[in-house]
């Protein structure tokens, strides 16, 4: 997207924060409206699957994520195209405070794919691949895919920006665990699609 578009967005956004009586906006909100909404949503559940939903993450691996935008230490493309310009100014308070109010908003859940799709996505979620040395991502994400602490909530994440993150990992193009590396470098295309429609359906 443009600058142009996402100043126009942004226009929107601040407009809507307009209309409620300033002594009831919290600094984090009006961050969040200024900075997060626009791509992300008021409630930080994104209708665009470019962008992931941030709604319900997990504040410990959201704030590690603004921390490693702001200081540049999350080079991949989508980082470096938008997000090093749009939290360069925060500080880590700023962070610190995003990143629990993100996890407080309600999550949504995604669309259902094919069921034969989904299922083999559970499988490789819920009891991982031994035939290729991929364990469940259910150890570290849980069984509902809610995450726990740096390690992200998964359910409900749009499928497409999965699948585009599961590849950026697998390219080395995005800092990672070694674990979460080795992984992905096992799971086919073909994988990465069942387990991102799993996921988003939850």
């Amino acid at each position: 997207m443009k600058m142009s578009n996402y100043l126009s967005v942004a226009a929107v956004a601040m407009l809507a924060t307009s209309l409620v009586p300033a002594e009831e906006v919290t600094h984090v909100q009006k961050i969040a409206d200024k900075l997060c909404s626009v791509c992300h949503g008021q409630d930080g559940n994104s209708i665009s699957s470019n962008y992931p939903k941030i709604a319900g993450q997990q504040a410990g691996y959201l704030e590690a994520q603004l921390l490693a935008f702001r200081d540049r230490t999350r080079s991949d493309k989508d980082a470096q195209d938008v997000m090093w310009g749009w939290t360069r100014s925060l500080t880590n308070q700023d962070i610190k405070d995003l990143a629990a109010y993100y996890a407080s908003q309600r999550p949504t859940a995604g669309e259902t794919k094919s069921e034969a799709l989904m299922q083999k996505g559970a499988a490789i979620f819920q009891q991982g691949m031994t035939d290729k040395g991929v364990p469940a991502c259910a150890a570290c994400h849980g069984a509902e895919a809610a995450g726990s602490g740096v390690a992200p909530r998964l359910a409900g994440q749009h499928d497409h920006y999965l699948v585009r993150q599961l590849k950026v990992f697998r390219s080395m193009e995005r800092p990672a665990a070694v674990a979460m590396h080795a992984i992905v470098t096992n799971l086919s295309d073909q994988d990465i699609v069942a387990l991102a429609a799993y996921l988003q359906a939850k």
